[in-house]
């Protein structure tokens, strides 16, 4: 649990930094925690840094995710893109599936749908590695 708390706070840091680096975008959130929705508890698999940019007027986002176990893990993800109001821009995404393999670390990145989406929210779901005893 210790662990988990300190890698949030960890998480946290870097989104706030990156977000205060890059003009133009709106860092509602105030941590990676806030950022990642995950569907689920996962406790062999972790988003380990989010990095945030806006390139030609369009949100790009990039997260590295890593297993911690020797097992190979599925993930399955989707962004969803918010306006300054905090309201959905953008269709709804369908999910990506993504295969982890063990103590592997991992890229998914995206990039928003339209220009009005200033925030973002990755969604997570492994339905393997759900947080239940072994």
């Amino acid at each position: 649990m210790k662990r988990t708390t300190n890698f949030r706070r960890l998480l946290g840091c870097l989104v706030v930094t990156a977000a205060a680096l890059v003009g133009g975008v709106d860092a509602q959130a105030a941590s990676a925690a806030d950022k990642v929705e995950q569907l689920g508890q996962m406790r062999s698999l972790e988003v380990q840094s989010i990095r945030i940019v806006r390139r030609n007027d369009f949100l790009n986002v990039q997260a590295d995710l890593l297993n911690t176990d020797r097992q190979t893990q599925q993930l399955f993800y989707r962004f969803k893109w918010l306006d300054n109001a905090g309201f959905t821009v953008g269709a709804e995404e369908g999910w990506k599936p993504v295969i982890v393999y063990g103590n592997q670390k991992k890229l998914i990145e995206a990039v928003a749908p339209v220009q009005a989406a200033t925030d973002f929210r990755i969604e997570l779901h492994s339905p393997d590695n759900n947080g239940r005893p072994q």
